[in-house]
């Protein structure tokens, strides 16, 4: 072999250097990573949340409100996306704004146990 030739490529040094390099990048890039997925589910779920609230609404306009409960509440499993959200709706929590042709409404969701969005209107029948 002659002296001036020279193998080409990456030394077992510049491959560690390298590996530490991306290593020290992916632990910075990761966590954010994990972060945006979590948030994108949050995410997702709240709208599920509020479109089931909303569809609940939308039920109980096409029904006379005096002839809704003028109290207590309801409760109402329904499966999304692989997962099980509660539906509850209570109605006249707020006495004073039932009358005999009004109810208060609120609808809450839960998604294992905790609230995910809430919602709170008056019914009344137009004349």
């Amino acid at each position: 072999m002659s002296r001036g030739y020279r193998q080409a490529g990456l030394s077992f040094l510049e491959i560690v250097v390298a590996l530490a390099l991306l290593g020290i990048v992916l632990v910075g890039v990761v966590p954010s990573f994990l972060g945006y997925i979590q948030s994108n589910t949050r995410s997702e779920q709240r709208s599920i949340a509020v479109r089931l609230a909303e569809e609940r609404l939308e039920a109980l306009r096409l029904v006379n409100p005096q002839t809704l409960p003028s109290g207590g509440s309801q409760e109402e499993a329904q499966n999304r996306s692989g997962k099980t959200y509660t539906v509850r709706t209570t109605y006249c929590a707020t006495v004073s704004l039932c009358g005999s042709g009004s109810r208060h409404i609120r609808v809450e969701v839960f998604l294992n146990g905790r609230s995910m969005y809430a919602v709170e209107t008056v019914f009344t029948q137009l004349r």
